[in-house]
């Protein structure tokens, strides 16, 4: 069924051009099915829900009622008016198709279904049911249940069987003017990024329907989250040592796939306990549903080639120039509220790497923590939570009991401590309440506590971000990297900056100009 809403209310005649759209959509939909008799609509303008239905002939028109109060004050009247029009919603939309029109064909017999394209260059498929299981067919099982963020995006996930393999089948609605899910893995597995699913199928059903796009992904199971993991072995009496010796690993894998990822030129934008997945002692980084590229250019911002994200897009077929822009505008919006950075949550235009990494922080808390009732957690509304836990982790030694994290970590403590400095401190000193109060405040990483959240070869690919100052080379300038460390893909100019950092520990000041290495 078709939504379309405004936000003025319409009494009388329609206008003509709000008619004008509604007869499109129509016209859509009999041409894609074009044994349909009618198609119903449901138009929503201000407070009042319509129903209109088109038929072959005459089109109706069936005013349910009000869905929402006028006023602060509602009374028993106003209840019982928006109770009865949702039941009249209610009575349509659960009419079966035989009652009320053909919508789709709905098959309950055959739980196999197959994505096939024309050859193998192409991204448009079909999705047929199958009658028997072949090696390219998937077995449907149960429907995964995951938290809708409304972001523009609905996305649907099954547990099901492909080639032998235990495997997760996504079918995603995305705008065409953000980006495709499956470019983001094309781009990642392309690039050698680390602890990223692997893909062993996608493509598009729909490219442009009504503004959207339907994708499906086949995807390896990558497990449970990293909370479910803590509860799971704990059930089992796997000793508290071992657990911790196996989360400080996950933050080294998960943390090496972040960086390396923006090395690349992807930003994930989405960490939360449900898009870090455990198995077999390797976590990975799942749902890049909305993540951005970045580009790299001459300015200085380190990113992808330009011509890998043209060829890309060309293969599925999105306009790269509007989704880089369209991108751009959702950086102070995207993201799982608790999980969100205090700068985001304060609604600042700028996204970067720091982001994901404080965001990666309050999963290993979350997974730790005792209850979920607790300050740190506790959502009354975005800016109120950024105050909460800017004034939490200012508290060195009693953070932890304020995330209701009142186990010993043992040997976890030292990285948890470590991701507390390496995101909130400048040397000894604490700086979070700059992450909202000054929005020119950039933060500066101390490589030195970044070798105890990854491996080497993340800490050399932050190294690609550090700062390029004019130095003096006889009677002429040359360029090279400052030995201060600057937030990956941020501005770095030192100016903003309150203290800069050395390559072994903030321990100097910047006394050159850097040059920006903005992301955009």
């Amino acid at each position: 069924m078709v939504v379309e809403a405004k936000v003025a209310p319409t009494t009388g005649k329609i206008p003509d051009k709000t008619m004008g759209q509604l007869l499109d959509y129509v016209n859509v939909i009999w041409t894609e099915q074009p044994t349909r008799t009618f198609t119903p609509i449901l138009y929503i303008h201000g407070e009042i829900i319509t129903l209109f239905v088109f038929t072959r002939g005459p089109w109706y028109r069936i005013e349910l009622g009000k869905i929402c109060y006028t006023d602060t004050s509602p009374d028993i009247l106003d209840v019982e008016t928006i109770r009865m029009s949702l039941l009249r919603l209610w009575l349509i939309v659960t009419l079966p198709a035989n009652k009320f029109g053909h919508f789709c064909d709905v098959n309950t017999e055959s739980p196999y279904i197959q994505f096939s394209r024309p050859d193998a260059s192409s991204k448009l498929a079909n999705a047929v049911l199958a009658d028997s299981e072949n090696q390219n067919t998937l077995l449907l099982d149960s429907r995964i249940s995951r938290i809708v963020n409304p972001r523009s995006r609905l996305a649907y996930l099954f547990d099901t069987t492909y080639k032998s393999k235990r495997a997760v089948l996504k079918l995603s609605w995305t705008p065409v003017k953000r980006l495709p899910e499956s470019a983001v893995y094309d781009i990642l597995h392309q690039t050698g990024v680390e602890g990223v699913p692997e893909v062993y199928d996608s493509g598009l059903i729909r490219a442009d329907y009504f503004g959207y796009r339907l994708e499906y992904i086949i995807l390896e199971h990558c497990g449970e989250s990293l909370g479910i993991y803590v509860v799971e072995c704990r059930k089992r009496g796997v000793p508290d040592s071992e657990i911790h010796k196996n989360a400080n690993q996950f933050i080294c894998q998960v943390s090496n796939c972040l960086v390396q990822a923006r090395a690349r030129g992807i930003l994930h934008r989405d960490i939360s306990d449900e898009n870090i997945a455990v198995r077999n002692g390797q976590a990975k980084v799942i749902d890049w549903g909305y993540a951005k590229i970045i580009e790299s250019n001459s300015s200085g911002v380190i990113g992808i080639d330009p011509a890998v994200a043209d060829k890309v897009a060309q293969q599925w077929g999105f306009d790269k120039e509007a989704v880089l822009e369209n991108e751009g505008t959702w950086d102070p919006l995207t993201g799982t509220v608790l999980f969100m950075s205090v700068p985001v949550l304060f609604g600042m235009p700028k996204r970067g790497l720091f982001d994901d990494i404080e965001s990666l922080f309050y999963v290993v808390l979350r997974a730790f923590a005792d209850s979920e009732d607790c300050c740190g957690f506790k959502h009354y509304d975005n800016k109120t939570l950024a105050l909460t836990r800017v004034g939490i982790l200012g508290c060195e030694s009693g953070y932890l009991e304020l995330f209701s994290v009142k186990s010993d970590l043992g040997a976890l403590q030292e990285t948890v401590d470590a991701m507390l400095k390496f995101l909130f401190y400048l040397g000894n000193k604490y700086v979070g309440h700059e992450l909202f109060s000054n929005g020119d405040h950039e933060r500066l990483p101390d490589l030195r506590l970044a070798k105890k959240l990854m491996d080497e070869k993340a800490v050399n690919d932050l190294k690609l971000f550090l700062p390029i100052v004019p130095v003096k080379v006889g009677s002429g300038t040359t360029r090279k990297r400052n030995a201060a460390v600057s937030s990956p893909g941020e501005a770095t100019n030192p100016k903003k900056a309150s203290r800069g950092s050395t390559l072994e520990g903030p321990s100097s000041q910047m006394s050159t100009r850097s040059q920006t290495r903005g992301e955009k």
